[in-house]
């Protein structure tokens, strides 16, 4: 029975390990941090990825109910899931239960369980699901809310960076074509914050169209997915068009 309890202690702790993150102190106002526009840090295809996330929860918020605003108390807001993460890539909080109180501060670790190989490069949608129970509301007391907040990525690259980013409807990306140098195929992935027709195109060196598709594009990630065994070995050109702006990137055919 000692053994046994002796593994589960064990166990425990080592299941804990990810956990103990510390929030970060020079945050003190409500929100997550870092935000989108500070982006998280870099990670390293071969390499450990670790980043911290410091959440402050506000202690009280106003809404509307039966048309009614109110100011009521935020007992909890709990992150109850991240779907889309890169392959071996996982998160903690501290709470373990990543149920953060009103009023108190937080954190939480996204971390690769395994380093990041040539494979996983690309582009990955990210969501996030909460849960928000607030108090002090008449006759009920109290509910929760279920919210999804989309439209976050993270995008993986060969020996450069892996960082979460927004895309806002604004937003119009190209990315870099993989494999690159490619033999056979490539895929190629592009950002676009609304729905919209792309005009996709690749050429040669001298200007010569060689391949050219019009594109319903989803607000979001998309990805292209170029045959180029027929293609002569060399350095290719592709771009993206939605008659406001031309983005223009590079690519190489090596069978």
């Amino acid at each position: 029975m000692k053994r046994l309890l002796l593994i589960l202690v064990l166990f425990i702790g080592m299941s804990n390990i990810n956990a103990q993150c510390i929030p970060d102190p020079q945050y003190t106002d409500p929100g997550i941090y870092p935000d989108t526009a500070t982006g998280l840090s870099d990670a390293m295809v071969g390499q450990a990825y670790s980043e911290l996330i410091t959440a402050i929860t506000p202690l009280d918020t106003n809404i509307v109910y039966s048309g009614i605003p109110l100011l009521v108390t935020i007992d909890y807001i709990a992150l109850t899931g991240v779907t889309g993460l890169p392959p071996n890539f996982a998160y903690d909080c501290d709470p373990i239960d990543c149920s953060f109180p009103g009023g108190s501060a937080g954190c939480a670790e996204i971390y690769s369980t395994s380093n990041p190989v040539a494979a996983d490069i690309g582009l990955y949608p990210i969501t996030f699901n909460t849960t928000t129970q607030v108090s002090g509301i008449p006759i009920i007391g109290s509910t929760t809310q279920d919210d999804v907040t989309s439209g976050y990525y993270i995008e993986i690259k060969d020996n450069v960076a892996s960082v979460i980013d927004k895309y806002y409807s604004h937003t119009f990306e190209l990315k870099e074509a993989f494999p690159n140098p490619s033999s056979h195929k490539t895929n190629i992935q592009f950002i676009s914050g609304i729905s919209q027709n792309i005009s996709f195109m690749i050429y040669n060196l001298l200007g010569e169209v060689i391949y050219s598709n019009e594109i319903s594009a989803n607000s979001g990630i998309n990805t292209i997915t170029i045959s180029t065994s027929d293609f002569s070995d060399g350095v290719y050109m592709y771009s993206i068009n939605n008659r406001e702006s031309i983005l223009t990137k590079r690519m190489i055919v090596s069978h």
